[in-house]
């Protein structure tokens, strides 16, 4: 199953045909895809499937309940593959059973829709880390969920209005925190929930908890080790016995270890590397495609467009009949080294931000966090009345999600923090288009196993890479043979690196990038001014415009306060002007 969506009555009434019909149609914007629906008189299901896996992801039984399932559950342990449809099966009978313990073993990235007609009960549930995303609306008559953001904005029943504080969210951090998204009422499956709806309410679970991990004692070397094999069993098992596949291959670490070890495994694996000529991101992704004899190619991406839409591209690369030097089994299944760097190499933590976790100053380390990420909002760019109501937002979101985690070393709370946060985020975009790029994401570095493995590790030798550039002598020596792009302050590459080359972080790059764009931003910022649709009673008008003279002017950069602009007006024109404020 790629795609899900599904309406239930609450009140034991008759779906009109007009609902069924209309979360049909916006399930999918691929023409040649086939809807299976699924319904009974209270209750429509209806799903699309685009078969990347090669094995069901729908299950009935003799009785009529019914479980839908994207992604893989992968459950149990070690390297032994698993069968889709078996793993379905067996989780919906543990729903029967009302016992979440089997979803304990789910080492891969899922979610999952179970329903019982004869009681009325639905089960709603997410991966260990929510990385495959499920929405859920409800009122007092109906619940609708759906596996992409865009089905519930299209779905006509669901009353869209712009929750201020999901967007603000977004326009600092890239994201809502917790479950929230642009939509009062609108929410998203939290990392190992279950909601589970019946007749008398509807109720909200974990059957997970990754701060219940402790800290083992084992020295580094053992430590490494156990990370390692556990990778390598991510690998072999979401591999399988394909022969052939395909995988991105950037200059940094993440992607180089899963070619690495694809090609170890005796994988021919095609890679496809997507950055600027002239970077090291470039030259080192194709330097060590040459050295572990991968079928590469390079595309290189716009000038300006520094978070691309990766899916799309990596699609139309594979598409073209050209580069197909590797046939693969499964070719809609890609390798992502997405999550590496941020729960391997901690990229977004400090000794600092630890320290004073562990010292309970979190205040502290939420205010370093934001200077560091320079994540803020312009306070000007408001009207005052809007401006009173956000403007802590940002840290209480973050002081909020940091109070639901307890793990023995209080500095770990913020590493789970982005774990739950920035790193299943990431890849809602590419959840989001799906049906138009049609490829599955392999993505080892979430697996279950793998996450507690590297948790279990002190944090301290995580830090700044340390751990991960140690780790590296695990693999084969073609890893450590080319350089790699090293994280500005984190531990750097041993490796003598070609002055010439810039890195995707040097200030002088980023400057030029956002030069490239400054006149498209500019005109956009400039076409919201003239808009109907202008959100004048959360935004000041005056001020955005004063704004975008002062940057065309080169006097100061104000390309963020432009940004945000649009964001608020995109999501204030979706929800007809409508907006609110979610609890704080």
């Amino acid at each position: 199953m790629t795609l899900i969506a599904g309406i239930l009555s609450r009140n034991d009434r008759p779906l009109a045909d007009s609902a069924c019909g209309s979360l049909r149609q916006a399930l999918s914007r691929n023409p040649a895809d086939e809807v299976k629906a699924f319904r009974d008189r209270r209750s429509y299901f209806a799903k699309v499937d685009i078969e990347a896996f090669r094995e069901p992801g729908v299950f009935m039984d003799a009785s009529g309940a019914l479980s839908l399932l994207a992604g893989e559950p992968l459950l149990g342990n070690g390297e032994t593959s698993s069968n889709r449809l078996q793993d379905l099966t067996t989780i919906h009978e543990q729903c029967f059973q009302n016992n979440p313990n089997i979803l304990r073993e789910a080492n891969g990235t899922f979610c999952v829709v179970h329903y019982q007609p004869r009681t009325g009960t639905v089960y709603l549930i997410a991966d260990k880390l929510g990385i495959r995303p499920l929405y859920f609306w409800m009122d007092d008559n109906l619940i609708v969920f759906a596996s992409a953001l865009r089905i519930l904005e299209e779905f006509p029943l669901v009353l869209k209005r712009m929750d201020l504080r999901a967007v603000t969210e977004i326009a600092a951090l890239g994201a809502p925190l917790a479950d929230r998204t642009p939509y009062a009422g609108i929410s998203l499956l939290k990392a190992a929930e279950i909601v589970k709806v019946t007749n008398e309410g509807i109720s909200r679970s974990c059957y997970w908890r990754w701060d219940e991990i402790r800290t083992e004692s084992d020295s580094e070397l053992v430590r490494l080790a156990t990370v390692y094999e556990r990778f390598q069993a991510a690998i072999k098992r979401r591999n399988r016995d394909d022969e052939a596949t395909a995988a991105y291959l950037s200059g940094g670490l993440d992607s180089r270890c899963i070619v690495a070890a694809l090609c170890h495994n005796g994988v021919r694996v095609r890679t496809v590397n997507f950055a600027r000529p002239g970077t090291q991101d470039y030259y080192f992704g194709n330097d060590f495609a040459e050295k572990i004899g991968s079928a590469h190619e390079s595309i290189p991406k716009e000038r300006g467009d520094s978070i691309p839409d990766y899916s799309s591209l990596m699609a139309e690369a594979l598409g073209r009949s050209s580069h197909g030097q590797v046939s693969a089994k499964r070719p809609q299944l890609v390798w992502s080294g997405e999550g590496g760097s941020v729960l391997l190499g901690q990229v977004h933590l400090s000794e600092s931000i630890v320290a004073l976790m562990r010292a309970g100053n979190i205040d502290g380390a939420i205010e370093e966090y934001l200077q560091r990420e320079q994540a803020h909002v312009p306070p000007k760019l408001f009207r005052a009345e809007i401006l009173e109501g956000l403007r802590d937002v940002i840290k209480q979101g973050i002081r909020e999600e940091l109070r639901e985690s307890h793990a023995e070393d209080s500095g770990r709370n913020f590493a789970l923090f982005l774990m739950h946060n920035d790193q299943r985020r990431k890849l809602m975009r590419h959840f989001e288009s799906i049906d138009l790029h049609r490829l599955e994401f392999q993505l080892p570095f979430f697996d279950g196993g793998v996450l507690a493995s590297i948790i279990a590790t002190p944090l301290d030798w995580c830090l700044r890479h340390r751990l991960y550039n140690k780790w590296l002598s695990l693999f084969p020596a073609a890893v450590t043979s080319v350089p790699w792009q090293a994280y500005p302050g984190h531990e750097p590459c041993p490796l003598p690196i070609p002055p010439k080359l810039a890195s995707q972080w040097d200030y002088f790059y980023q400057a030029e990038e956002d030069a490239s764009q400054d006149q498209k931003v500019i005109e956009r910022a400039s076409g919201l001014l003239r808009s109907a649709d202008f959100p004048d009673r959360i935004l000041s008008k005056r001020n955005l415009r004063l704004a975008i003279w002062i940057h065309s002017k080169g006097w100061r950069d104000y390309r963020y306060a432009m940004e945000a602009a649009q964001t608020y007006c995109a999501y204030s024109k979706k929800c007809g002007g409508e907006f609110t404020f979610s609890r704080m």
